[in-house]
């Protein structure tokens, strides 16, 4: 599991969030609108008013769910240099943002509507940043039939990304498109559960909400054998208490549902635990995205997943601000580094802002560099004979000057984190920020020169047919793929 320095929770609050929660399930119950979960959910044991669609959840059924999901799994990538073992322990897995409909132009310095071309821009940017371990789908084609645009976003970045891709799936068919394209990349489902390269999100309606839709996707998941990822959006003062232990209780609650209907579906289906939640502005009513509350609650979060053995993704790299500059810095800044800090094993948010509504490649680009303070950070110091440099000491002696020492040369890279694109001196035509333009041109770089791992020729072909398959069965005709770079 990823190492932890920062408990939100003592041991007697821990135990407190757990009771509660099981509370919850117990006698508040879940509603679920898909009569195919509550059959599964009856069969296990729970108590299910058929009409009213609720499912209370007893203590043992978590414990059995716990007990049978898996402790360990790869998130496997087309490029098996880029699998992901769960838990992490080299490192914390970095996560791009995603989903809005709105992106950052590069050229016009403006907000506008994304398209499929602005998906791909995104997803090659994020397939060279070394720092993103994961890929989600970061932006809306607003430009394709919507009825159709979900799996489109999915085959662009299947293309475009030798690393692991996590989506979203509304329905069976979103699901079973999904697994049928990842399928025919791998060679077969069966080949496709040992190494999944795909995991979806599965978020329900805060409070205790389970759609028909998403969460039937979630069981064709399971049955597959891919990860899902019981994502709980929790807003303290809206659909969550106001209280941040009330919050947190309520999180953790529909994690371990997730669980139990992961697990009824098929045991030994690997879940993580997720939650990017965070606090409500009084005064406006919005969702205060990259914020303190939220960076405890997403934190707190960590430790409960700790204390279930389940791997996490969590929210961070956040921020409410409306376009790059410091506002979002400083946000994306705390809202990152304290659940790091916490033992996440994934956190998501880089690239995006605007309470995740706006993406950006050079956001990106920027959000990389923080990412890289994070590590070092998380990393902490490291104390060995060597390092603690007696020896140098003593060589150097009082008053003397450690640069020029062989110590200096041997240690200066591991110990110190040298910045890329910041700190860099203000160009003498223009007022904007050095980081800003430094990023800028990095992404312009990038999106000019790199080139995502191919793809197999036959299995591309595969997909493309998949996918015209899948068009035809939803809008009667095939949406051209000329979207696609490469």
């Amino acid at each position: 599991m990823s190492k932890s320095v920062f408990n939100p929770l003592s041991k007697e609050h821990e135990d407190a969030v757990h009771e509660e929660s099981i509370r919850i399930l117990e006698e508040v119950g879940i509603k679920v609108t898909s009569q195919r979960a509550l059959a599964m959910l009856k069969a296990k044991g729970a108590s299910v008013d058929e009409k009213a669609q609720t499912a209370r959840i007893s203590e043992a059924m978590v414990r059995e769910a716990l007990s049978n999901a898996p402790k360990e799994f790869v998130m496997a990538a087309r490029d098996k240099a880029r699998d992901l073992r769960m838990p992490a322990t080299d490192r914390v897995y970095g996560v791009n943002d995603g989903q809005p409909t709105d992106v950052w132009d590069i050229d016009a310095q403006v907000k506008r509507k994304s398209t499929a071309r602005d998906l791909v821009d995104l997803t090659l940017v994020c397939d060279a940043m070394p720092e993103v371990d994961l890929y989600w789908p970061e932006v809306v084609a607003t430009d394709l039939p919507p009825d159709v645009s979900n799996n489109h976003e999915f085959v662009a970045s299947l293309f475009n990304t030798g690393k692991h891709i996590q989506h979203g799936a509304g329905s069976v068919e979103d699901a079973r498109f999904q697994i049928e394209a990842a399928a025919a990349v791998v060679g077969s489902e069966e080949e496709l559960a040992k190494r999944p390269i795909i995991s979806i999100t599965h978020t329900p309606i805060t409070p205790l909400r389970y759609e028909e839709g998403d969460i039937e996707a979630v069981i064709e998941f399971a049955l597959a054998g891919l990860p899902v990822v019981h994502l709980s959006m929790a807003i303290s003062g809206s659909v969550a208490p106001v209280t941040l232990a009330g919050t947190v209780a309520l999180v953790n609650a529909e994690n371990l549902a997730g669980f139990v209907i992961s697990q009824a579906a098929k045991a030994g289906a690997p879940v993580l635990y997720s939650s990017e939640s965070g606090p409500m502005d009084m005064k406006t009513g919005v969702f205060l995205s990259g914020s303190t509350e939220g960076a405890l609650i997403n934190s707190a979060g960590c430790q409960m997943a700790r204390r279930y053995h389940i791997p996490s993704q969590v929210g961070g790299t956040a921020a409410s601000g409306c376009r790059p500059g410091y506002e979002i810095g400083y946000q994306k800044a705390i809202s990152a580094l304290l659940p790091a800090m916490a033992g996440a094993d994934q956190i998501v948010g880089i690239g995006g802002f605007e309470r995740s509504g706006c993406e950006s490649v050079e956001q990106v680009v920027m959000d990389c560099e923080l990412w890289r303070n994070i590590m070092r950070a998380w990393r902490g110091i490291d104390v060995t004979k060597d390092t603690l440099a007696f020896d140098t000491i003593a060589r150097v002696g009082p008053g003397g000057y450690f640069m020029k020492d062989t110590h200096t040369l041997r240690f200066f890279r591991k110990e110190n984190l040298l910045p890329k694109i910041a700190q860099l001196p203000p160009p003498q035509d223009s007022a904007e920020e050095p980081i800003r333009l430094a990023a800028r041109r990095e992404a312009k770089r990038i999106l000019a020169e790199h080139r995502p791992m191919a793809m197999d020729k036959g299995a591309a072909q595969m997909v493309k047919s998949i996918l015209r398959k899948y068009d035809e069965a939803a809008i009667k005709a095939a949406v051209p793929t000329d979207y696609l770079r490469f």
